[in-house]
């Protein structure tokens, strides 16, 4: 693994503190937001395979505060097509050679970036009928997308579960309890690849004090920011970090 300067340290602590008070306050986007940041100074399989148990252990709060909260039956319809979601993401990061993912995640970053822009006052809306079919194709593409590159599915959730105009605290818990069901699934699927090796521990320990302390600050925030103007930032934030993964 690459040795990192004092500046690529505090770059990368900076970005952990952020991306987990934004999950904090939204209950997802943190993996979306660290993981093309943190790209530009790390290897991309020990970034996927460092976020993932961050997620998880950002999950904690979430669960012992409001987990009376989460929509089990909506877990429960969503979680196989995450699996399938998930190995298939297993075998693509396996097959495909890293710098060819990296461009492949700026131009995910970038596309999505747009799209949370262009539909910040528009929120996408689908029909009743069509929203079986939708559980099934979102869920499947975030598992997706989340295997292999380790961003993007909290943001394709939130698309399904905009559906369901579930109450602000039912949607924070129930969107961090599929992304932890998730995240269970891909570290399962990383050790397999090999890819918790001494250097990904030592950066988990240290990244869990930039973690908690990022949580604290989200579940502070949660609330008292105007969401709207929130999403933007976050997403022209996302569009200059998905640029500067394609000139890498």
């Amino acid at each position: 693994m690459e040795t990192l300067g004092p500046l690529e340290l505090a770059f990368a602590a900076l970005v952990l503190v952020t991306a987990y008070a934004v999950r904090g306050t939204a209950g997802f986007g943190g993996q979306t937001l660290a993981v093309p940041l943190l790209v530009l100074v790390l290897p991309l399989p020990t970034v996927v395979s460092t976020v993932v148990v961050f997620t998880m252990m950002s999950s904690i709060g979430h669960w012992m505060r409001d987990w009376r909260r989460i929509s089990w039956r909506e877990i429960a319809r969503l979680l196989p097509y995450s699996l399938a979601g998930v190995l298939a993401g297993l075998y693509v990061l396996h097959q495909v050679e890293m710098r060819t993912l990296i461009r492949i995640l700026g131009v995910f970053i970038i596309f999505y970036s747009i799209f949370a822009l262009a539909t910040a006052n528009r929120p996408l809306r689908i029909a009743g009928r069509y929203r079986g079919a939708a559980r099934a194709a979102f869920s499947t593409l975030a598992g997706a997308a989340s295997a292999v590159f380790g961003a993007g599915s909290g943001p394709i959730y939130a698309i399904y579960f905009n559906q369901l105009w579930m109450e602000r605290d039912v949607f924070r818990v129930t969107i961090t309890t599929i992304l932890a069901f998730q995240a269970s699934m891909r570290i399962a699927g990383y050790v397999q690849l090999g890819f918790y090796d001494q250097d990904v521990l030592i950066l988990v320990a240290a990244g869990v004090p930039m973690v908690v302390i990022g949580a604290g600050i989200g579940d502070w925030l949660a609330g008292r920011l105007d969401q709207h103007w929130f999403d933007r930032g976050i997403s022209a934030l996302l569009l200059v970090s998905g640029v500067a993964l394609l000139l890498k």
